[in-house]
């Protein structure tokens, strides 16, 4: 298997406070393909970080990263596989795949802990009610969701009038648009949600400037740094549940992305190291 970082057996076991799950789940996708090949490039690109965070200064591998991978057949097998590891104190960082596996994994972190709403970074609104005759579909992602959780849209930049419109109406989501993101809008917006959070990141929410290879990318997106900066003060103001990352689908030129990525990963490690004593 390969194990995120390449750790020591010592960092990777299981004892480990940090868990990466990977999901190559990838089915009827809008635009381009390759999502279910975005786990293992980011894997094999980890081996490359670091184990020094200079902006941290902190080593956060040292309180355990342990790898997992599931083989999914059917969707299913999604929350069916991942329910049998058993991970109550642990946080996760599920990478997929396509943006649906974020509808297994919510209702996993829902029969494991108590009630929390979802921040969801993604340049789509993913609020249809059935895409493509699947009510699994990943543009169906918030609208699955959203009966059991607030949910919180950031650097939203595309969506269809219907979504819109059902959007506007509904007050368990809001959503704040790329071209008006800025730390007082979010803050703003963090007040009407839950202590308890689980983080949903779409790659397209960032730019195509610097993040090309997704699914659906759109253009005026987020930076590298707005998006830390956001989870950091999310981290701080909130109890961060579990993570995924998804719709990365490497396909051209991409080592850089898939570095990037890896990166972020190993950014929420830090950040939920950082915060876990303060928002418990």
């Amino acid at each position: 298997m390969n194990k995120f970082m390449n750790l020591p057996d010592k960092y990777a076991g299981e004892d480990s406070k940090f868990l990466v799950i990977n999901i190559p789940w990838e089915k009827d996708v809008t635009y381009g393909k390759g999502a279910s090949k975005g786990p293992e490039e980011i894997i094999k690109a980890s081996h490359q970080l670091e184990y020094f965070d200079i902006e941290a200064e902190l080593e956060v591998f040292e309180q355990g990263i342990k790898t997992i991978d599931i083989t999914p057949k059917v969707f299913e097998d999604i929350q069916e596989q991942i329910l049998k590891m058993g991970f109550k104190d642990k946080f996760p960082v599920f990478l997929g795949g396509d943006h649906s596996i974020t509808i297994p994994t919510v209702k996993i972190i829902e029969s494991i802990k108590e009630d929390f709403d979802m921040i969801v970074f993604d340049s789509h609104a993913d609020f249809f009610y059935s895409w493509n005759s699947s009510e699994n579909n990943h543009r169906c992602v918030n609208r699955r969701l959203i009966d059991n959780h607030n949910i919180l849209v950031i650097g939203l930049r595309s969506c269809d009038i219907e979504e819109f419109n059902e959007m506007n109406k509904d007050e368990r989501i809001n959503y704040i648009k790329a071209n008006k993101f800025n730390l007082d809008v979010l803050k703003k917006q963090l007040s009407k949600l839950k202590k308890k959070i689980y983080i949903s990141i779409d790659v397209d929410v960032f730019d195509p400037s610097f993040i090309r290879n997704t699914g659906t990318p759109e253009p005026g997106g987020l930076s590298w740094n707005n998006v830390l900066e956001a989870l950091e003060l999310i981290f701080a103001s909130k109890n961060v549940l579990a993570a995924d990352i998804n719709e990365f689908a490497p396909n051209s030129n991409f080592d850089a992305e898939a570095y990037s990525l890896a990166k972020l990963v190993y950014k929420l490690f830090i950040l939920k190291n950082n915060f876990s004593n303060i928002n418990k």
